[in-house]
């Protein structure tokens, strides 16, 4: 799997299948909610308008590629974290794969 295909993948699994669980969640009512999180968060949502709810889930989406961003950027080597000693990396099938991640996600997000 090469470095494009790899974040394709991600953009997938964490960005557009996420958001489509999120926008499930926030159909439920605060009733249906166990978590009380989840409860305020739900009452939030229903408070907002058409235009509020959408810049909601804006910002949601926001965050998720935000933190995948930062997260490859970790594994690239070129967001360190402090405590951590050593490389950090990925590796698929035996192969290191990495280096450019966290710029191919920003670009494969940007481009929509």
């Amino acid at each position: 799997m090469n470095a494009e295909r790899f974040v394709q993948a991600l953009q997938d699994a964490v960005v557009r299948d996420n958001l489509a669980v999120y926008a499930d969640l926030f159909r439920m009512t605060p009733e249906q909610a166990v978590d009380p999180h989840w409860v305020r968060a739900l009452s939030l949502f229903q408070n907002l308008d058409a235009e509020g709810k959408a810049t909601l889930m804006d910002i949601v989406c926001q965050v998720m590629v935000e933190t995948t961003a930062n997260l490859l950027g970790i594994a690239d080597g070129c967001c360190p974290v402090a405590g951590v000693k050593g490389s950090v990396g990925l590796v698929v099938n035996g192969r290191p794969i990495g280096g450019e991640l966290q710029e191919l996600f920003l670009e494969l997000n940007e481009a929509g």
